[in-house]
């Protein structure tokens, strides 16, 4: 009996992992040779954009407004559509001009978000892994569009700052590729439509 489980114990795993290969070897496959149709709808081959940004004090605290365009390239559109969840990280940094010396790096954080396409609803999936709010969307292209909408981001207690300094808050966006799959890792590492992040956006934060 012992040795009957043992054995069915190791079929079921060595199933298990050849399941896995199998359906990574599928989805390399599809990133390589050919692209979904709804790829084909929504790419352009174009890096992440921030349109605009702002920030306004509001009880002692500073906040960030953004707006940003999403783009997503076949690549990473036809991973998505293979159920690999795509982690998108808003980095922004807020620094104390010296006007005769390299700005100083005052404070930093990251709103990271998980992108994700559930094929039994047909419905996309965006979930703020900072707060753990979750929004479920019919199309692709109002995910990204809420994704996009960055609304009274906090970003630092004003009492933090000196009344007497200028400081600047530059933004941007990028896909975070080291929360890709093992197997796809190595492939966003010659592939450059995984490699999409946006410039800096900067302006300055006005008393």
């Amino acid at each position: 009996m012992c040795c009957s489980f043992t054995s069915n114990q190791s079929s079921a795993s060595l199933r298990d992992r050849t399941h896995r290969v199998c359906r990574w070897a599928g989805v390399i496959c599809a990133l390589i040779i050919s692209c979904a149709p709804l790829s084909a709808a929504y790419s352009k081959n174009q890096p992440f954009e921030i349109r605009n940004a702002d920030s306004r004090l509001y009880q002692g605290v500073w906040l960030a407004t953004a707006l940003i365009d999403f783009q997503l390239s076949e690549e990473a559109l036809t991973a998505l559509d293979s159920g690999v969840v795509l982690t998108i990280e808003l980095q922004v940094q807020l620094n104390r001009v010296r006007r005769f010396w390299v700005d100083k790096e005052t404070a930093t954080l990251a709103q990271r978000f998980a992108l994700s396409y559930q094929p039994l609803s047909e419905r996309y999936v965006v979930r703020n892994l900072n707060s753990g709010e979750q929004n479920s969307f019919a199309t692709l292209f109002s995910a990204l569009n809420g994704m996009g909408r960055i609304v009274d981001l906090p970003i630092i207690d004003a009492a933090l700052l000196d009344a007497d300094e200028r400081y600047e808050i530059a933004i941007r966006v990028v896909l975070d590729q080291n929360t890709l799959p093992g197997p796809l890792q190595l492939l966003a590492f010659w592939s450059s439509g995984f490699r999409l992040e946006s410039d800096w956006y900067v302006w300055m934060l006005n008393a």
